[in-house]
């Protein structure tokens, strides 16, 4: 019998697994395609504290074996065995690892689908301000 959990988890310790390779794609997922666009807009709702969705992941070994791949901008040497693959939300975590994590430009599309090098700053002052004062990022 399948079962399901929810287990919460930082977003800190998602973009290390990440990092570290214990957290990879299966081979059948599609490749990383958000625009610049929506990358802004995953890190605004981030600094506001608004939910970004769900994401799925499934647990390594049993007997069904997958061919695996880390996510876009994380270098393959020297990376940890999988434990988790991700089902769903590999856009998400990819655009907050490239544009949080990663030392360098996020290689993306602006919305006319013009190749684009972004490098993404958080104004900390304001990602921390109280949302009632109306200095949030947008």
């Amino acid at each position: 019998m399948s079962t399901f959990t929810t287990n919460p988890i930082t977003l800190k310790t998602l973009l290390e697994g990440l990092k570290e390779g214990t957290i990879q794609l299966p081979d059948f997922q599609r490749g990383w395609v958000w625009d610049e666009e929506r990358i802004r807009g995953v890190l605004a709702s981030v600094s506001r504290s608004f939910p970004i969705g769900a994401v799925m992941m499934l647990q390594t070994g049993g007997e069904t074996r997958f061919k695996i791949r880390p996510v876009q901008g994380v270098e393959p040497q020297g990376l940890q065995a999988a434990t988790q693959l991700i089902l769903d939300g590999q856009q998400r975590l990819t655009s907050m690892y490239q544009a949080l994590l990663l030392n360098a430009a996020t290689e993306t599309i602006n919305v006319k689908k013009q190749p684009l090098k972004v490098w993404f700053y958080v104004d900390m002052q304001r990602a921390l301000a109280d949302p009632e004062d109306g200095k949030r990022p947008y």
